[in-house]
């Protein structure tokens, strides 16, 4: 059965990310300060991400 070409992969966006995101804040209002809190804790989730797959590729797996 065919699921019609539906997956988890976003569309392409028509507009670049910036001004997606500045029309998002506009309409939902965010303020700036807290957008820059997000951002930075975008970043550090993504460090600790890469820190865990290094120490898998290590066999240095805590989960189990």
């Amino acid at each position: 059965m065919s699921d019609g070409g539906k997956g988890s992969k976003p569309r392409p966006l028509s507009v670049a990310q910036e001004q997606y995101d500045q029309r998002w804040d506009m309409i939902f209002g965010r303020e700036k300060g807290q957008k820059e809190r997000d951002k930075e804790f975008d970043k550090r989730q993504d460090a600790l991400e890469r820190k865990a797959d290094n120490a898998k590729e290590l066999g240095l797996d805590y989960e189990s």
